[in-house]
């Protein structure tokens, strides 16, 4: 099993890097991620542009057993939708693989189960209808349909049946590469696809997690119970039961795995903690850094 990261530059730079408090604590993230993975999972993969490269190889110095700038594919995308990044490594993948964001820390290796599962993943979540704040599903549902768009068998098949799963995916991966293609081809696809592009304006928000979360949950369902489907019997395997045991200190501590979602990145606390770790365990790396920050220079096209 390869471990893999991808860094789409333009959304982060154009729209996202808000969420983290500064730039440093941005690369000491991609610091620890990479380091500490790269322990368990010697094979390493970057899927990125030459933006990225230049920022993360070329400048903080990362090491990685393959680069590929398979995302500067991607260039005239609507750069709102980060996680055409995500989707383009996830379906290129023919071999098993965990896909980590930057702010997954891996303490530990995976355990036996998960890495022999032909799906892994961190979580799976589920939401109440009548909360919009994450997962707008009727919402994107009926700006689709206002417009004539189009989405995938899998989706209409399972909003029907009024699923309420999400698949966490603070790392996807396993052995079932040509189900995960299809998946990534398939969510990549609803974004792009010429019939939907009026609804996007419309509904203001780009609804990345439910693309790439959601849609996941339908078509593990969609597979794992239709009989004539062409994954049929696909089944994930989960580092945790649920969001709350996923985020529960001592769950996480004994799993060997942290992952910064949402406010806490902009923790001070957490970023101080996060700066003391890398400057002791990756001088090398924590010195590029501060080093790339005080030049100047554009890297990836940000100062």
């Amino acid at each position: 099993m390869r471990a893999v990261w991808s860094f789409w530059s333009a959304p982060y730079r154009e729209h996202y890097h808000h969420t983290w408090p500064s730039e440093k604590a941005h690369l000491l993230a991609w610091i620890l991620s990479v380091g500490e993975a790269s322990k368990h999972y010697p094979a390493t993969a970057l899927y990125t542009d030459s933006a990225g490269k230049r920022l993360l190889v070329e400048g903080l110095g990362l090491r990685f057993g393959q680069v590929e700038l398979a995302l500067d594919g991607l260039d005239g995308s609507d750069t709102h939708w980060w996680v055409l990044g995500k989707l383009a490594a996830y379906a290129a993948q023919t071999a098993p693989f965990v896909h980590l964001d930057s702010d997954v820390f891996l303490w530990a290796r995976l355990p036996p189960a998960m890495e022999a599962a032909g799906i892994l993943a961190q979580n799976p979540e589920f939401f109440e209808f009548h909360d919009q704040s994450l997962y707008r599903l009727d919402a994107f549902l009926d700006g689709i349909g206002r417009d004539g768009g189009w989405i995938p068998e899998e989706w209409h098949w399972y909003a029907r049946r009024r699923g309420n799963g999400a698949v966490c995916c603070g790392i996807l991966g396993g052995s079932q590469t040509g189900f995960i293609r299809h998946y990534a081809q398939a969510a990549a696809a609803v974004i792009r696809h010429p019939r939907n592009q009026a609804a996007w304006p419309k509904l203001g928000v780009r609804d990345n997690i439910l693309v790439e979360q959601y849609f996941l949950a339908a078509c593990l369902e969609y597979h794992r119970q239709v009989a004539e489907a062409a994954h049929a019997g696909v089944a994930a395997a989960y580092l945790f039961e649920s969001s709350r045991a996923a985020f529960d200190p001592a769950n996480a501590a004994r799993a060997g795995y942290t992952h910064l979602i949402g406010e806490a990145k902009r923790n001070p606390e957490i970023a101080a903690r996060l700066e003391r770790r890398v400057r002791a365990d990756y001088p090398e790396h924590y010195a590029r850094c501060l080093a790339l920050l005080a030049s100047g220079r554009d890297w990836g096209g940000w100062r």
